[in-house]
Parts: structure tokens; C-alpha cells; sequence
């Protein structure tokens, strides 16, 4: 899945997901895949390394799935389209978060 396209059903994700993403040209992009992991208590304490070599190799801790939908609650009024949102949350999660 996209990042794009998971930004469309994000209300459809669980909360206590966290999502990892693949960078394109060494940069996050709407286009970018995403993997959706359900961590268990002891893999939350992993480091986010050692997340991404043991279950989802080439991937990236993204950002927690219940602070994506706060994001995107908040900028809904401010970014009128998708695409808009999704660069929002990209430059957010890059030099912000």
C-alpha cells in the first residue's frame, strides 16, 4: 500500500499500529510503500532499528497510527486536498516530529 492510499482509509487503521515506510530517492514520498506492523509490548521496546531489520527489512519508522489521525484531523482545515495533507505530514515527520 501506498502512503497516499492509507491516508485515505487511515480512519480504518488501528490505533496502537505503527507504521514504517520505504523511502524513494533516499525521501519520504506519497508514493512511498507502507507497512503496518502491530508491535507486542516487548517489541515496543525494541529500538526502532531493530524493528525494521527483524520484521520489515528496507523500511523506516514512520510514525504511530493514532498520531497520524490526530495530524490529519488537525490540518483538515488548513490543506483542502490529500495530497496537501500527505505533504504536510511527510515534512512534519521528517523535520518536526
Amino acid at each position: 500500500m501506498k502512503l497516499i492510499e492509507l491516508l485515505t482509509n487511515i480512519e480504518k487503521i488501528d490505533e496502537e499500529s505503527v507504521l514504517y515506510v520505504k523511502r524513494i530517492d533516499g525521501e519520504f514520498s506519497s508514493e512511498s510503500e507502507v507497512t503496518i506492523l502491530n508491535l507486542t509490548e516487548e517489541e515496543l521496546e525494541w529500538k526502532t532499528f531493530e524493528v525494521t531489520e527483524k520484521k520489515c527489512p528496507g523500511f523506516e519508522y514512520f510514525m504511530e497510527a493514532f498520531l497520524i489521525k490526530e495530524f490529519m484531523e488537525d490540518v483538515s482545515s488548513q490543506y483542502p486536498t490529500l495530497e496537501k495533507k500527505c505533504d504536510r505530514l511527510i515534512h512534519y515527520v521528517v523535520f518536526d516530529a
